[in-house]
Formats: C-alpha cells, sequence, structure tokens
C-alpha cells in the first residue's frame, strides 16, 4: 500500500516515451454510476457476493476497479487496452511504463486517474495456441490474481472484460466459461468483494457471457 500511495502522489524522473504519443486533451469519459446499471441477469454466489452481467463500455464504468486485458509489456496500442490507458490519461500510461511489464496470467494494479474507475487492475491473458499449451490456466490465474488484488486494496466492486478473447484468438465461448467459473470460486471462498461486473462489449460476448452464467446454476 505504501508503494501504491507514493505512486499517486507523484514522483519525479527522466521523461518517457508515451506509446501512442499524448492522449487527447479532452474530458475524462463520462461516468456510469453504480445506480445506474442495470444487470441483464446476474448471480448470488455462496459467499454472499454478486455477479452481474452487463452492457456497457467498461472505460465509463464508475466502478472501485475495472480490469485491463494488457499486453505483457503494457504498451497499449490497439485494442481495449490501448483504450483504457488513453482514456486514463499520460499519468496512466507513465505508470504502467514503470510496472516492468507482466507475466502471462500475473496482475498488478495502479490508480485509474482520468478514468471513473478508483484504479486498473492490468492482467496479461494468454494467446490462443489450440488449449494445448497451458491456455486454461494461465486465463484462471488472471481472475484469480485479479481478484486476489483487489480484494487486498480492500475493494468492492470490480468490473472484467471477456480476458484473452480480442487481438489474443482465445475462444468467447470457452473464455467466458472460464471467467464465470473463477470469478464464482473465488467469491465463495473469499469475503469482501460485493460485485463483480462481467462486461459484454458487444450482443456475442453478451451472449456468451449468459450461456456460462446459466451452465453454472444448471
Amino acid at each position: 500500500m505504501a508503494e501504491m500511495e507514493r505512486r499517486m502522489a507523484g514522483t519525479g524522473g527522466a521523461e518517457r516515451k508515451l506509446p501512442f504519443g499524448q492522449p487527447p486533451a479532452s474530458a475524462a469519459p463520462t461516468a456510469i454510476k453504480l445506480e445506474e446499471i442495470k444487470p441483464l441477469t446476474q448471480l448470488e454466489t455462496a459467499g454472499g457476493s454478486t455477479i452481474a452481467l452487463i452492457k456497457a463500455d467498461i472505460t465509463r464504468l464508475a466502478v472501485d476497479a475495472i480490469v485491463n486485458p494488457a499486453s505483457r509489456t503494457l504498451e497499449g496500442g490497439g485494442g481495449l487496452e490501448g483504450r483504457i490507458l488513453s482514456a486514463g490519461g499520460k499519468e496512466l500510461i507513465e505508470e504502467c511504463h514503470g510496472l516492468g511489464g507482466l507475466e502471462r496470467g500475473e496482475a498488478k494494479i495502479t490508480p485509474g486517474y482520468k478514468l471513473p474507475s478508483r484504479f486498473v487492475v492490468h492482467t496479461a491473458g494468454p494467446v490462443w495456441k489450440g488449449g494445448d499449451a497451458g491456455e486454461p490456466q494461465m486465463l484462471s490465474s488472471c481472475y484469480q490474481n485479479s481478484l486476489r488484488l483487489a480484494k487486498g486494496y480492500g475493494l468492492k466492486t470490480v468490473a472484467f472484460p471477456a480476458i484473452s478473447t480480442g487481438n489474443f484468438g482465445y475462444p468467447l465461448d470457452l473464455a467466458t466459461q472460464v471467467a464465470v467459473q473463477e470469478i464464482a470460486k473465488f467469491l465463495s471462498e473469499n469475503k469482501g468483494i460485493e460485485t463483480v461486473y462481467l462486461v459484454g462489449y458487444d450482443d456475442d460476448a453478451v451472449a456468451a457471457f449468459t450461456k456460462s452464467l446459466r451452465e453454472i446454476t444448471a
């Protein structure tokens, strides 16, 4: 916590090159407040927490933390990672440069800066290679380690996209199964986090999350 507080207070040092230039000098994303979020479906876990499915722009959610499906280098670029870092502004980009990258399945946390969320949990998911190269285990670690960090920081609300389903090519139906299973398992075994939001970026993601939620309650 002391290191996080030091980072949030700001530090000096040499200027670093930003991976895609200066972020636009615009206002922070318009926040979607918790009371405005209408879950499409939700699941109450044995531990008393809730898993709620929503369709939304994750960069606009005013939750305690959103999860960034990051590259190992945390360089941003295209896809959701790039949009999250750009929306968070120069401070978030600079912070990510100082994290030293990520191993697949690992998670690290930063302040949200210009994002409506207080924090961003960055986790590097696996690249899909057919399923026999440890992809399910690495993806499981992404969810477990992200939630462990959130719990350690006393966070109550966390929002996940479908990790590794974009440029990393993980099949959506298989990825959402892992997501729902690992989140439900963690929340059943650990108290503290109140709500985990599964954020569908389009109708296909929402349908896959919906199917996985139904399967786990069948």
